[in-house]
């Protein structure tokens, strides 16, 4: 009998071709993976920003007006000293009316998106927004937050029954989510669009409460105090 021991060298460069190979093959389907989920999340969004269009603008002014009120009766609003609101767009949930309201009454924060982040401005007055990026209205000011927050209305173009939010693509609020300076995060959702579930990945962190004009759902037990 015969044994051939293989020279080192060969081995070694063996151990390189499978190496490249295997690592080819998971970026192949790593890239597949994401570009479908990016691919679906983009059809997705499309669709759901034509749904939200055709809904009336008569449905769309008691939807908003009455989850701003359901908002008001919420201990966690009526604790919460400081809280950070999208400027409404579109054919979203108009928070404008409820950001004047409260604008003296308690710390109201807006977002302002700068070097393609978005930063925290403390306003005082309407008259302190100017239209910015995509045409929403953002604070002139560029003296940034950086603190806590209370409580955090989200936006989004729609949420699903386990808080999880189909986003405009940007990824503004996943990254501020991570940062994990805010108490309570509260997402607004038109009850006809609120869907049973939106895709996810692991980036993707779900609100602690959905508000409709229609239900609460409390997502996260922690704050269930105000059924």
């Amino acid at each position: 009998n015969f044994i051939i021991n293989s020279p080192p060298k060969f081995v070694q460069i063996l151990g390189a071709i499978t190496t490249a190979i295997k690592l080819k093959l998971y970026l192949i389907l790593w890239y597949n993976i994401n570009w479908g989920e990016s691919t679906m999340k983009k059809e997705l969004r499309k669709k759901f920003i034509i749904e939200r269009n055709k809904l009336s603008e008569a449905y769309r002014d008691y939807a908003s007006t009455k989850i701003f009120s359901i908002i008001e009766n919420n201990e966690l609003f009526k604790l919460a000293g400081k809280v950070f609101i999208y400027v409404g767009f579109g054919s979203e949930i108009a928070t404008l009316p409820f950001i004047k309201k409260w604008i003296n009454k308690k710390q109201i924060f807006v977002p302002k998106i700068d070097n393609n982040t978005m930063n925290l401005v403390h306003i005082t007055s309407l008259k302190e927004l100017t239209e910015g990026h995509f045409g929403v209205l953002e604070p002139t000011s560029c003296e940034y937050f950086n603190g806590n927050i209370d409580l955090v209305i989200t936006p989004s173009i729609v949420f699903d029954k386990n808080g999880y939010r189909l986003g405009y693509g940007k990824g503004y609020y996943d990254k501020y989510f991570a940062k994990n300076k805010y108490k309570t995060s509260i997402g607004l959702s038109y009850d006809k669009l609120l869907q049973e579930k939106v895709p996810v990945n692991q980036y993707d962190k779900n609100v602690d409460i959905i508000i409709t004009e229609e239900k609460t759902l409390i997502i996260n037990e922690k704050n269930n105090c105000n059924n």
